[in-house]
């Protein structure tokens, strides 16, 4: 029997200069999509819940969560790398930079490589623990993409630019993990946004 992971991304959130990464909530239009998301999911057949600590991460599974009646397992190392210490106007040029040369890192953040090894870690002790089971583990699209560069290296920024507010992606796992590449998540394409669209409170 399979392992199936779903790899959610969040919904569309709020950047704000005067709140921590972490703590940045969802936009209005975030907290529809993840009331919407909730009824999407749950054809899926998920079974455990895992989310980043991350405020804008539990924020989209929530509604999910309360419909199925499932728990959200915290785990650290689904977080989002930390690419800047703040919002900076020139982010473009650092994540291009960044895809390009996976050691590099402004200092004291993290670099590709390093956020690449944390969150495939991370899957695979979730995959270890939970064999047999279909798995929603709710995540960030820098370290979504990352996770499905290490599956299929031909993943790069490009892709990674393509994933939305919110994505859900579809791993399958026995001897090794597998991108279904031909997953669709029926309506999804109705209450997505580009990341482009996202507001940010502060940055004139």
């Amino acid at each position: 029997m399979e392992t199936i992971i779903y790899l959610i991304r969040h919904a569309q959130s709020h950047p704000s200069t005067s709140l921590d990464y972490s703590k940045w909530p969802l936009s209005a239009v975030g907290q529809i999509q993840a009331e919407k998301l909730g009824d999407l999911l749950d054809p899926l057949g998920i079974e455990v819940l895992f989310s980043s600590p991350f405020a804008r991460c539990l924020r989209t599974v929530q509604p999910f969560a309360g419909k199925a009646g499932l728990d959200v397992v915290v785990k650290e190392d689904l977080r989002e790398r930390l690419v800047a210490k703040e919002i900076v106007r020139n982010f473009q040029e650092i994540w291009r930079r960044s895809w390009d040369d996976f050691n590099f890192a402004l200092p004291g953040c993290e670099s590709s490589s390093d956020a690449q090894q944390r969150i495939v870690a991370a899957v695979e002790d979730i995959f270890a623990g939970y064999s047999h089971k279909t798995i929603g583990i709710s995540t960030h699209g820098n370290v979504m993409g990352l996770f499905l560069n290490h599956i299929d290296p031909a993943f790069g920024r490009e892709q990674a630019e393509g994933l939305k507010n919110p994505d859900v992606v579809r791993v399958v796992a026995s001897d090794r993990l597998v991108w279904d590449r031909e997953f669709r998540l029926p309506g999804l394409e109705n209450i997505a946004t580009d990341h482009k669209e996202t507001p940010v409170i502060g940055l004139t």
